[in-house]
């Protein structure tokens, strides 16, 4: 597999970013649907943002210990975003985001962690659980430890599941766009393939993307409402 630069994978996350923002502002705020060219513009995000998760995680070193920091960031940015996406969506039923990332960054945590089968199979189900409350749900969460058990073990067993499960995760999309969410979702595949080719640097702003996120969903919720008016 090509490694990617952390200029590359930063890139990929301003460009899931830029695309989340399509679909947030045009659908919650203009009133797009879902059958929709925003729609489809936001689903390039997750799996870039899968992606980029996956590979970080994968790095050298105390893999463990970087995952349980990650995960307890994102559960702590999944917690701050949760009235901030309610503002904005009104659906308080899915947990944003953050959820997922959280939840497929736990599963990495309890790969690279040694321990007791009882335990392991326990957190393994209580994430299984959890994962039928955040954005897309059991797919979305597993997709990421999939992403990065191919890097770290350079199997093309793990690339095929990763591959099935970002099938999976656009045949979801397609299931609530039609052609626009299916097509938006596979788009990402090239793109990331593509920017794995090309030489760029762009700097590493890892808490402004933490902030960002709870950030526009307020501005959203607020433009809905009409308080800067």
């Amino acid at each position: 597999m090509r490694d990617y630069t952390d200029g590359q994978l930063e890139a990929l996350k301003w460009i899931a970013l830029a695309s989340m923002f399509v679909d947030h502002f045009g659908r919650h705020l203009l009133g797009w649907e879902q059958h929709s060219i925003v729609f489809a513009a936001g689903r390039i995000a997750f799996p870039l943002f899968a992606l980029v998760l996956g590979l970080n995680l994968a790095r050298p070193g105390d893999r463990a210990g970087r995952a349980l920091r990650t995960s307890v960031r994102l559960a702590v940015a999944c917690a701050v975003s949760v009235l901030p996406s309610i503002w904005a969506r009104g659906d308080p039923a899915v947990v944003n985001i953050f959820g997922t990332l959280a939840l497929g960054t736990a599963l990495c945590w309890l790969l690279a962690t040694p321990g007791h089968v009882g335990w392991r199979v326990a957190l393994c189900l209580a994430i299984a659980y959890a994962s039928g409350h955040v954005e897309y749900d059991l797919l979305g969460v597993f997709l990421i430890p999939a992403i990065y058990l191919w890097r770290v073990e350079e199997d093309r067993a793990f690339a095929m599941l990763a591959l099935v499960l970002f099938l999976a995760v656009a045949n979801l999309n397609r299931s609530f766009g039609g052609a626009y969410g299916l097509v938006g979702t596979l788009l990402a595949l090239p793109l990331a393939m593509v920017l794995g080719r090309v030489r760029v640097e762009v700097p590493r702003m890892r808490w402004l993307f933490y902030a960002i996120y709870p950030v526009h969903l307020a501005l959203i919720g607020a433009l809905k409402r009409g308080l800067f008016g």
